[in-house]
């Protein structure tokens, strides 16, 4: 097992920083990571961190951990993976790790769909239809897994045969809610159960709004389809605005407290989803836009046409440059729905034909 791995496993339970973790990665050598503790003073772990480490050390937790990992059928990836979603890498606190069992597709457009639990017919009709129509395009749909709002867009993407994500606020391994054990056998068909939470842990208050950071982190859009005033959604959409994820909320009946929340998020910057059609329309036709400009441009240039072959994520990237230069590797993610290896290999790919250059880190056209 890789050193880096059980690290990762290791300061991922103590709730260390973050950038511990990527300083570690980034400076030592794996044979010293485990040599004395040290260690991991001389990487910035404060005594309370430390004192739990060296309890987690002292009762071999992680060879414990990574047992039952590899019985559970799962794995543990860091944020030096390949696998691990980039687009989490803009959170204030990013998850050092996340514990995957199932299919964590990183290579398509994904919305949130998030909810109250406690949802009225016509939140839980139109979340459902909501991640069909979605799916049916070749979106991914992220929820939470709870009861209400969560479970119903996992059933809509299901029903269309699309991939779904459920991030959990417990354990990957534990079933929570009950209820809910064959939709998560069904999401592991095509799509993957996640956590930041050690095995076995289970359901606390704070774990929730925790888990819902990763909800909105991993996906280019937001939606909340219903939320009182006080709900844990609210919570999510307000995380949302303050990264800079683009907000949809679905108006409700202004005398229904079960809407409160949705309806005041309209006023705090989140975009009205006033119908299905038109909302789908508008982000399949977003990354469709990105393809005809490549393709309109290719076509005023004859010999660039029969010189250049590119993807449709290089087209998507080399049109989203032409329209506006200068872009980072982590704003091209954000703004083209892309995940951060396709956009890294299509990068390097467009700067060898010599479509864009590089200049200090920032992306622009050369034509």
């Amino acid at each position: 097992m890789n050193e880096f791995v059980k690290a990762g496993i290791l300061l991922n339970a103590i709730k260390a920083p973050y950038e511990i973790f990527i300083k570690l990665c980034e400076n030592y050598e794996p044979d010293e990571i485990f040599n004395g503790e040290l260690f991991w003073e001389k990487i910035g772990l404060n005594k309370n961190h430390q004192n739990k480490l060296s309890a987690l050390l002292y009762d071999d937790w992680v060879e414990k951990e990574l047992s039952r990992v590899e019985k559970f059928d799962a794995r543990f990836i860091t944020a030096k993976d390949l696998d691990y979603p980039a687009k989490l890498k803009g959170l204030k606190n990013p998850p050092i790790g996340l514990y995957v069992k199932g299919n964590l597709n990183i290579s398509l457009p994904s919305i949130a769909i998030v909810g109250t639990r406690k949802c009225s017919d016509y939140a839980r009709s139109t979340a459902t239809n909501l991640a069909k129509a979605l799916a049916e395009r070749g979106i991914i749909i992220i929820s939470g897994g709870a009861r209400g709002i969560d479970t119903a867009a996992h059933r809509g993407c299901l029903a269309a045969g699309g991939s779904t994500i459920a991030v959990f606020g417990t354990g990957v391994d534990k079933v929570y809610p009950a209820e809910n054990r064959d939709l998560f056998l069904r999401i592991l068909d095509k799509g993957a159960l996640i956590s930041e939470f050690p095995m076995g842990t289970g359901g606390t208050s704070w774990h929730f709004p925790q888990r819902n950071r990763i909800i909105v982190g991993m996906a280019s859009r937001v939606v909340v389809a219903e939320s009182p005033e006080g709900g844990g959604a609210m919570l999510t959409a307000h995380e949302a605005l303050e990264i800079g994820r683009e907000l949809w909320s679905i108006p409700g009946r202004i005398i229904d407290d079960v809407s409160k929340g949705t309806n005041i998020l309209l006023n705090e910057g989140a975009k009205s989803l006033v119908g299905i059609d038109e909302f789908v329309t508008q982000v399949i036709g977003e990354h469709t836009q990105l393809t005809l400009s490549f393709d309109e441009f290719i076509d005023g240039h004859e010999n660039e046409k029969q010189s250049v072959n590119l993807t449709d994520d290089e087209k998507i990237i080399y049109s989203l440059l032409q329209r506006q230069g200068g872009r980072t590797q982590d704003e091209i993610i954000i703004e083209s729905g892309l995940d951060f290896m396709i956009v890294q290999e299509a990068l390097m790919e467009l700067e060898v034909k010599g479509l864009i250059i590089n200049s200090s880190g920032r992306y622009s056209a050369t034509a």
